[in-house]
């Protein structure tokens, strides 16, 4: 099904895609939630992801106005929320990083992370394609919270078992978004990426609190 962007009017102004508008802006809601829930949180992974949480606050509200006022503020529109988007992966990676165990593998993956999602936004600003971003989110989720979650799963960090569960809620997203997969003009390839995406903000909120209240023990 080829996928119909759907808009409308309200008071004078051409607006479009509502239901990208309520997905990104559940999105938002829940991760200004996780962040105050978390808040107090000093360790320093903690830090990490309460800038994780309210930054991707902010790129989903800003994806929600983005989708909103295409009509009127164009591809540029959506910019800032790649940019957040990139700066949510920077912290959610460097938050998985805290708790891994080999310093010198730390580094290498810490310039990794830098290189990677500066390199992608850059293309992703020059060529105006969302298609570079949603790759960085792919290999940071996947990498970080997926692959380097379970390691240090194993050597005990049993919170980390929501990350990688997170992670495979969300993997059929990159089916759906590749393939263009629409099951409705309601329900596009951008809505069920949204969703599913918001339920692995969800197992991410469940890993972090698990970590927080062990802590605080």
């Amino acid at each position: 099904m080829n996928q119909e962007v759907i808009k409308f009017e309200l008071y004078g102004l051409t607006l479009q895609e509502p239901m990208a508008l309520a997905a990104n802006w559940l999105m938002s809601i829940f991760c200004l939630y996780a962040f105050l829930k978390i808040r107090k949180g000093k360790d320093i992974d903690m830090l990490w992801w309460q800038r994780f949480f309210i930054s991707f606050s902010i790129a989903a509200f800003l994806g929600g106005t983005g989708h909103l006022f295409f009509h009127y503020l164009g591809i540029p529109g959506k910019f800032p929320n790649w940019i957040f988007i990139i700066i949510s992966g920077f912290c959610a990676s460097f938050g998985m990083l805290v708790y891994y165990p080999n310093e010198f593998q730390k580094k290498k993956l810490g310039l990794f992370i830098l290189v990677k999602g500066i390199s992608f936004l850059i293309l992703a600003l020059l060529f105006r394609k969302f298609i570079f971003i949603a790759i960085d989110s792919i290999l940071t989720y996947i990498i970080f919270c997926g692959i380097i979650a379970r390691k240090i799963y194993n050597v005990g960090r049993t919170e980390m078992r929501f990350m990688y569960y997170g992670v495979l809620l969300c993997a059929p997203s990159v089916f759906i978004f590749f393939l263009k997969i629409n099951l409705h003009r309601f329900l596009n390839k951008d809505d069920l990426s949204h969703l599913l995406m918001l339920g692995c903000l969800m197992f991410f909120y469940r890993s972090i609190k698990e970590r927080l209240i062990k802590s605080n023990s």
